[in-house]
């Protein structure tokens, strides 16, 4: 087996068209409203005030006649959101993180979050799950089954001596398994000959698909998820926590450093624990 680390990449996030913007603001009579410059908020940040203050006509005073004094400061404007549990108008607004090396154990957690969140897995219907292979049929070196190793199995120093054997006999049969899974695919792989060239795509599809049902929850894949703003909090909330499971924790407390890094404006009364983890000012947005 070959141990992976995990890999976060934030590919996409929302963009807005600023003359269109301001053509739909000249249509609905907010001649006062000047729309922040890029380097004072981010778009996706923007999407959602701008969202916000339709529901209200709040753009400026008068617009609305029941709305005599707006907030000026947009932190205290999104925070205030925040505070207030405003929370639909975040859906408007959508990061999308490219993730390899997570194990499908964490894409089974993730798809219970499947609200607010679009899923691209990679599929082993489809993928080959089987070592690297040079043109003579040898495994290439430092290859085997890709997973990722949990703390819980990883040796700390204040382990106690117990605690120690327990881990390095876990691992033992952890290889084990993972050794097993490689050597049964590879031999069904001969059995049907997967790699004669006159098999058809479309016949390698079925047997791949066949193959992938002795294949554990630990392996490594990848793929892509797209969540909304309102989504992203959520997720975080439940999940970079000291009692969610382990692998999700991980992901999702890299993932929380990033959004207050991307997004101070929305993700900034999550508060980082000494353990690692975050817990937000405003839970239920």
């Amino acid at each position: 087996m070959r141990q992976v680390e995990i890999k976060i990449f934030n590919i996409g996030r929302t963009t807005i068209d600023r003359e269109e913007v301001q053509r739909w603001l000249d249509h609905i009579g907010a001649d006062q409203y000047d729309l922040p410059t890029e380097d004072t908020i981010s778009n996706p940040a923007l999407l959602i005030a701008l969202a916000a203050k339709r529901c209200y006509m709040s753009f400026q005073p008068g617009l609305n006649r029941n709305v005599t004094k707006v907030r000026q400061d947009l932190s205290e404007y999104l925070d205030n959101i925040l505070k207030s549990g405003h929370g639909s108008v975040l859906e408007h607004s959508v990061y999308t993180f490219a993730m390899e090396g997570i194990s499908r154990v964490f894409t089974a957690e993730m798809n219970r979050h499947r609200a607010g969140w679009a899923i691209s897995e990679g599929s082993l219907r489809y993928i080959r799950f089987s070592v690297d292979r040079d043109a003579d049929g040898n495994k290439v070196p430092d290859t085997g089954i890709p997973w990722w190793c949990p703390p819980s199995l990883r040796e700390a120093p204040d382990d106690s001596p117990d605690i120690v054997q327990c881990k390095r006999r876990s691992w033992h049969l952890f290889a084990k398994a993972f050794t097993q899974q490689e050597e049964i695919y590879e031999e069904l792989l001969d059995i049907w000959n997967i790699d004669e060239e006159a098999k058809k795509f479309s016949e390698k599809k079925k047997l791949t698909s066949l193959f992938r049902r002795i294949v554990g929850l630990g392996v490594a894949t990848g793929g892509v998820w797209s969540g909304n703003i309102r989504a992203l909090r959520h997720v975080i909330t439940m999940r970079a926590a000291p009692e969610a499971e382990e692998e999700i924790a991980v992901v999702f407390s890299q993932i929380a450093k990033r959004m207050r890094q991307y997004e101070p404006y929305l993700f900034a009364d999550f508060e980082e624990t000494s353990e690692g983890y975050f817990r937000p000012k405003y839970r239920k947005v």
